[in-house]
């Protein structure tokens, strides 16, 4: 946790991190952080290593693109019985052995070359971490105030982007010794399910029975909440489909990149992400939640564009950094715009509603991506996304600002 926030600092984002009103030392907010961490290392890891496991196990692109899928599929179903599970018999009840559960199904996939058992495998650990990001969100929610929400979102947004950052590098450097070792990795959900026992309350389990989807339902405001939740999906097959997908299959193909040098690409935008979520309180002092999230989708886009127009992997990399820098503004203003909907009793439900968003995203976006290469190829799939972002989020900017 220390290197975390540490590595942040470094960034030169340290003035809104760095001050009092972070609780790094506490045992609750460093569960959250560490959750949210294990969370996106589900896809992000092996996002560079997936032309290297292709390889390694003589499958297709398509094929390749399924090891995505499979762990994003279960969290579109499962996403809000997690919620209302965890609004029932508490937080801790649920987060810990998806923790342990997902650290044990992802390292599993090392011991096997079975495509079907490591796709299995893979679903397994898409149903524990369906909880992880979601509940360490629903905790900010639950454990601090209005004032400080925006700015711990901002925070964890940006811890999620340290990790996101290392990452692929890390996944891309494994992958360069085996295509088994960044599986490996995953262990380490064990022992953070671990610390989370230890440091979380148990009863803290609010909802009972039918009651509780009635008073949801009448709780939550319907449109805001269908339109923030089709936000997430749209925000996501745009991430998934683009930067996860099509990226690295672009830099191997058109500039002979190797894992390592995809993964360098990718730690650029992710290192761009973090900086940028860092300073979601001060960003959200100056325009509302909705307009930052609409200024986002604007950096989507002229991130895809100059990426379409790049003619070399370091001009891809810099222009690639106006795409880090939305998914920075995006992730926590739609996060805390999301979880100040309801009250506690409630906010698990929420929340798990938005992973299945998430998820949606995250599912359709591989497929589109491949799908979009047999006709169009990676690079022209990167304009047509980039110019529809782009389009989006300018009008959306203007209509909020009205």
């Amino acid at each position: 946790m220390a290197a975390v926030a540490t590595v942040i600092r470094l960034a030169g984002i340290a003035e809104s991190v760095s001050d009092t009103r972070v609780p790094w030392t506490s045992p609750q907010f460093q569960v959250i952080v560490l959750s949210s961490l294990m969370g996106v290392m589900g896809v992000s890891l092996i996002s560079p290593a997936l032309p290297t496991v292709r390889e390694a196990l003589a499958i297709t692109d398509g094929q390749a693109a399924l090891l995505v899928t499979a762990f994003t599929v279960p969290g579109i179903v499962l996403a809000p019985l997690v919620g209302v599970f965890a609004d029932r018999y508490g937080r801790r009840a649920v987060l810990v052995p998806c923790l342990i559960g997902y650290g044990v199904s992802g390292a599993a996939v090392a011991l096997t070359t079975d495509f079907t058992v490591i796709l299995g495998l893979r679903v397994l650990q898409g149903v524990a971490g369906s909880a992880l990001v979601t509940l360490a969100v629903t905790l900010i929610g639950d454990l601090y105030d209005a004032g400080q929400r925006n700015h711990l979102m901002g925070v964890n947004g940006a811890a999620i982007s340290v990790g996101t950052a290392s990452y692929p590098l890390v996944g891309g450097a494994l992958a360069s010794v085996s295509w088994r070792a960044p599986f490996l990795l995953y262990i380490v959900g064990v022992p953070v399910g671990l610390v989370a026992y230890r440091s979380l309350d148990d009863g803290d389990g609010r909802a009972h029975g039918l009651d509780y989807f009635r008073n949801a339902l009448a709780a939550v405001p319907t449109r805001r909440t269908a339109a923030l939740y089709a936000t997430y999906v749209a925000a996501f097959v745009v991430l998934y489909g683009t930067l996860i997908t099509a990226v690295p299959f672009l830099l191997h193909e058109a500039y002979g990149l190797g894992s390592f040098g995809t993964g360098l690409v990718l730690t650029s935008a992710s290192a761009m992400t973090a900086v940028t979520a860092s300073q979601n309180g001060r960003l959200s002092g100056l325009a509302s939640n909705d307009r930052l999230v609409a200024l986002g989708f604007v950096g989507y886009g002229v991130g895809l564009v100059g990426a379409y127009f790049a003619g070399s992997p370091v001009a891809f990399a810099v222009a690639i950094l106006a795409f880090g820098a939305g998914q920075g503004v995006v992730q926590p203003s739609i996060d805390t715009a999301t979880s100040s909907l309801v009250s506690a009793e409630f906010r698990g439900g929420v929340m798990s509603f938005r992973t299945t968003a998430i998820r949606t995203g995250q599912t359709l976006g591989p497929p589109l991506a491949t799908a979009a290469d047999a006709v169009i190829g990676y690079r022209a799939f990167l304009l047509a996304v980039g110019v529809v972002a782009l389009a989006a989020g300018a009008v959306a900017a203007v209509l909020v600002a009205e």
